[in-house]
């Protein structure tokens, strides 16, 4: 996989996957989706700053603990039967480990995955879709 590509794809997770809800910090999931928005193009960079209900509980769930959520990138694969990367577009799957520290109690930590596609643009890789998301 190309080089720029992966670092794209690598600085996308991480940016839409980490969280802040310690005071004064994020004020919900959508804070990291208009920060991931700025690696998007078309039509997902609107989409990616929105809040949706379904995010709600979770949300709430992260402030009461005011927890952080920490990204540590584990690996960028173009997933088995995907097509290969070509000059203009590239299906990459990342895989993370997120860590969850709350202001108090236990450290928690989950093995995650995201699929993108990421297309060429005139101002480098873009994400493009979260297929499969």
């Amino acid at each position: 996989m190309p080089r720029d590509v992966e670092r794209t794809a690598r600085a996308f997770t991480t940016v839409y996957a980490e969280h802040d809800a310690r005071d004064g910090k994020d004020s919900s999931y959508a804070d990291a989706g208009a920060r991931a928005a700025q690696l998007a193009a078309g039509e997902l960079v609107g989409i990616l700053g929105q809040k949706r209900p379904s995010q709600d509980a979770a949300w709430a769930a992260l402030r009461a603990e005011k927890a952080r959520q920490t990204v540590e990138i584990t690996s960028a694969v173009v997933p088995d039967g995907a097509p290969a990367v070509t000059a203009s577009s590239a299906l990459v799957r990342v895989g993370y480990t997120l860590t969850t520290t709350p202001k108090s109690g236990h450290t928690r930590r989950s093995s995650e995955h995201l699929a993108l596609r990421l297309e060429h643009t005139s101002k480098g890789w873009r994400v493009t879709a979260l297929p499969w998301a």
